[in-house]
């Protein structure tokens, strides 16, 4: 061999030796690196030999909220240490698919610590391959959930006592509905019969008293039909694509008698398809458009206007009138069931429509709202989820 030959071989070696104390060097950085990242996340780590099921490494995170002293406790233990035994069977069922998978996604477990508690828990985890491409590893993230699903079982008992307390209450509007449209009836129908068969032997006061009484169980069981009505809305429900135009001709044909006394133009284009409550939604248009009709101008036809905007995930809907509009200071109790705009207890109604639709458009997730100039008209606005 020449010399030049052993100087070039020499210079080559010392190349390559560079080269692999460089990869090296990479090599410790990369593995430090994620040994950081491993242990001081403030996730739970545990990486397991799914051959086997035991585990190989885990973080501090993991023995702290397991109340071990040290990894040492943990590392080489079976994970049926560590998990309740429903979710050691269920992450051995889970490794068996993971050697050909090579992935865990979003399984709930069940984490055990070293005094008993349990801690519910979200699994993921992704296969740690040798240069053969077998599976050697899998490391599990474990995101701690207990919270939320304290959080869930929370509001799955207030949603099941809301429920009940619902139930209750519509039995008992129901029952109370009952029971007292008969006295009214009752009463109705005895003021009726002294003023027909009596007529002639009262006197004017007491005509105009029986007339007080007529009317005043007659429009209490209006109110006590419209509370029972009110209390209906929202049961059956089910979910459908609703054609708003639809709706809004069905509820101008309900109002058709009303519209022809008061010469009204009812104006309406274009209107969406909505998921919805079809039952409601027609009811809400039918309140509106019948509020409208009851406060119209008495020398004016009332003109109203239905109008769609939409929005990014949301349609916002306008009934506009020409009618006498509403004070500044009665708006805010205008959704209040029974409430009657002052100086307008003249007007038909119980008080009780607004209140209807304010409750149909709560069941959309929605909300409702008025603008109004007194003595010019208003205009009704509701939003709700496409």
């Amino acid at each position: 061999m020449s010399k030049e030959t052993q100087i070039t071989g020499s210079t080559n070696l010392a190349k390559l030796e560079q080269e692999v104390a460089r990869l090296q060097e990479k090599l410790r950085i990369s593995e430090t690196n994620f040994g950081f990242l491993y242990d001081d996340n403030p996730v739970m780590h545990a990486t397991i030999n799914p051959l086997t099921g035991y585990v190989v490494n885990c973080n501090s995170m993991l023995v702290s909220n397991l109340g071990y002293k040290s990894k040492k406790a943990i590392i080489s233990s079976h994970v049926s240490k560590i998990f309740t035994e429903r979710s050691s069977l269920k992450i051995i069922g889970l490794l068996d698919a993971f050697l050909k998978l090579g992935a865990i996604s979003s399984e709930e477990v069940t984490l055990l610590t070293k005094k008993g508690k349990k801690i519910q828990a979200i699994l993921n985890s992704r296969a740690i391959y040798n240069e053969a491409g077998v599976v050697v590893k899998s490391i599990f993230t474990l995101v701690d959930i207990s919270e939320i699903k304290k959080a869930q079982r929370s509001a799955r008992r207030k949603k099941e006592d809301l429920e009940r307390v619902n139930r209750d209450l519509e039995q008992f509007v129901s029952i109370c509905s009952h029971d007292l449209q008969e006295p009214l009836a009752t009463i109705r129908f005895s003021s009726d019969f002294l003023m027909q068969k009596f007529t002639d032997e009262l006197s004017s006061k007491g005509k105009e008293y029986i007339g007080y009484i007529h009317e005043a169980s007659g429009r209490m069981a209006e109110q006590i039909k419209g509370l029972l009505e009110h209390s209906r809305i929202g049961r059956d429900l089910k979910i459908t694509k609703v054609d708003v135009q639809e709706q809004v001709e069905v509820a101008k044909y309900d109002l058709k008698k009303r519209i022809q006394e008061t010469q009204a133009t009812i104006i309406s284009e274009n209107l969406p398809k909505v998921k919805g409550y079809k039952v409601e939604l027609r009811l809400l248009f039918q309140n509106l458009l019948g509020n409208a009709l009851k406060y119209s101008k008495k020398d004016l036809a009332p003109i109203i206007k239905i109008a769609a905007k939409e929005e990014q995930d949301s349609w916002v809907f306008s009934i506009a009138d020409n009618g006498i509009g509403i004070k500044d200071e009665d708006i805010a109790d205008l959704f209040t069931i029974f409430s009657r705009v002052p100086n307008q207890e003249n007007k038909e109604g119980t008080g009780v429509g607004l209140a209807h639709a304010e409750k149909i458009v709560k069941l959309h997730e929605g909300t409702i709202w008025v603008k109004s100039q007194f003595g010019v008209g208003s205009t009704f606005y509701f939003k709700i989820k496409k």
